[in-house]
């Protein structure tokens, strides 16, 4: 069993793809596929179950994955220790949602650049509902989420502030008209919202199915911006962080419903691994984040 072996079985594992991972090595598919059954052969068991063009880890391979995460963990806490230095540098691979990417953290990632430039900012979107499993896979170090707080015993989540939560709709629309909105005035409306698996969709759909709510129609969308069109044309009711919509209010292009009903209770997350272990650039990263927020918070 050789080293190299057991971190391309972690990257097919992390990918879930041969393909993938050869790319992401740079090695030929071939040599990735040989390395994988070399320790196949050397354990005496398949570690994936090959079904089509889809892999599944085994129960032998998810043992193994399990030991291969300590080991690499190891040999990269050795190299950095025998290294001896603590300038922060390599690689951090940041989950985040597209709302605070855009509207929260273009400060925090200007000052960490400017700080530490030889640190590669990876950004991993669309981690929905998934943050939990990519954290504790490795996939990406930390994690930036809008959520219900997270209080997972293997997770240390830092609160960074509550996001305010905007129920729109075009100028114009009945709903517009009334004094006050609750779950119930939202029967029978067709609903513009982000895709299935989003933290905040999640939360306005459990507050409406606990109400007995049932709209005409939920429309998945992928992207801010072309939610706020599709209200903005009048195709239904929208549900964003309110910095998104900012802008959008002020000109008049969209309404802010005066929400009466339960709160969203949404809030902004730092979120990492107990047992990641911080190199000198993720412990920089989270330091600088929470140091701003604290400052953010102080100031207003």
């Amino acid at each position: 069993m050789e080293f190299r072996q057991l971190k391309t079985f972690l990257t097919v594992v992390k990918l879930a793809s041969f393909t993938k991972a050869a790319h992401e090595l740079g090695y030929a598919q071939s040599s990735v596929t040989g390395q994988i059954q070399l320790l196949e052969e050397e354990f005496g068991t398949m570690l994936f179950e090959r079904l089509g063009k889809q892999i599944k880890l085994t129960k032998d391979g998810e043992s193994l994955f399990e030991y291969a995460s300590q080991i690499v963990t190891l040999s990269d806490e050795a190299k950095a220790v025998i290294a001896s230095s603590f300038t922060p540098k390599g690689a951090l691979t940041i989950g985040t949602a597209e709302s605070l990417c855009l509207h929260r953290l273009p400060e925090v990632f200007n000052a960490f650049r400017r700080d530490y430039p030889q640190v590669e900012i990876k950004l991993y979107f669309d981690a929905g509902g998934d943050y939990r499993t990519l954290l504790r896979k490795n996939v990406i170090d930390v994690v930036f989420f809008l959520d219900a707080p997270c209080n997972e015993k293997d997770l240390i989540t830092h609160v960074l502030f509550e996001e305010t939560m905007s129920v729109i709709a075009a100028p114009g629309h009945r709903l517009t008209q009334q004094h006050s909105i609750s779950p119930c005035d939202l029967t029978g409306e067709t609903l513009v919202l982000t895709s299935p698996g989003c933290t905040y969709r999640s939360i306005l759909e459990s507050i409406l199915t606990q109400a007995g709510v049932k709209p005409a129609s939920i429309m998945g969308v992928s992207s801010n911006e072309v939610i706020k069109r599709f209200v903005c044309d009048g195709w239904g009711i929208g549900f964003l962080p309110q910095i998104v919509v900012q802008q959008d209010l002020l000109n008049g292009q969209l309404v802010e419903l005066p929400w009466q009903g339960p709160s969203f209770g949404i809030t902004a997350q730092l979120i990492y691994h107990k047992d990641k272990w911080q190199s000198p650039a993720l412990k920089a990263f989270i330091d600088m984040v929470l140091q701003f927020f604290k400052r953010e918070a102080q100031l207003s």
